[in-house]
């Protein structure tokens, strides 16, 4: 743990920007808890690899329940915009894989002076329900609602396996760092977890 921490630490000082914002984004989530273990690993699949920093901490009460067809229904509408949007901010990407489309489109609405009408929170809620659809799609996940003493958030979970991944979220806190090129990073990550011998979910 000390080893590892040290290597954090010297990431926090020297490394790129995109280790130390990160690190930044992960040393908010773990205010007020426990940390048991913290480590740098890397997640892979057939979309390739990606570097993560992963933390353990102490269990904290929390409710987690699906989303009803009600509450799911305008998630959906909105993920039905993101062709829109990634018509709109076109880089001529010639991937064919919805990912590289939000990672290129997203990058480009990041740059441009020109917003064509897409506020920021435009963006996390089209971009949020098109990420979290195409997990859920892609990794046999459900929609969640998260509730615990930090308060309440939307979430994407495995069926049958115990991982998350919190789309909305994951947006809104690289938009003011103008940080982009990380829906495929994100995606692997959850891939890799996927695949590894989690508890089974609890959500009722």
């Amino acid at each position: 743990m000390a080893i590892v921490t040290a290597i954090i630490d010297a990431l926090r000082r020297f490394g790129t920007s995109t280790q130390k914002s990160a690190i930044e984004r992960q040393d908010e989530q773990l205010k007020d808890r426990n940390v048991l273990e913290r480590h740098r690993s890397i997640a892979r699949s057939e979309l390739g690899s990606t570097a993560q920093f992963v933390a353990t901490t102490e269990p904290v009460p929390e409710e987690v329940v699906s989303l009803t067809d009600e509450e799911l229904a305008p998630i959906l509408e909105n993920a039905a915009l993101i062709g829109n949007f990634v018509a709109a901010f076109s880089t001529n990407d010639s991937s064919e894989l919805l990912l590289d489309q939000m990672d290129s489109a997203f990058g480009a609405w990041i740059e441009s002076d020109d917003k064509k009408g897409y506020t920021d929170d435009a963006v996390i809620e089209i971009a949020g329900a098109a990420f979290g659809k195409f997990c859920a799609d892609n990794l046999n996940m459900r929609w969640i609602r998260v509730t615990d003493d930090l308060g309440s958030a939307i979430a994407v979970q495995g069926r049958v396996k115990e991982f998350r991944g919190f789309p909305y979220a994951s947006i809104a806190k690289r938009i003011p760092k103008r940080e982009h090129g990380f829906f495929r990073a994100i995606f692997i990550s959850l891939q890799d977890a996927s695949e590894r011998d989690w508890v089974p979910p609890g959500a009722s």
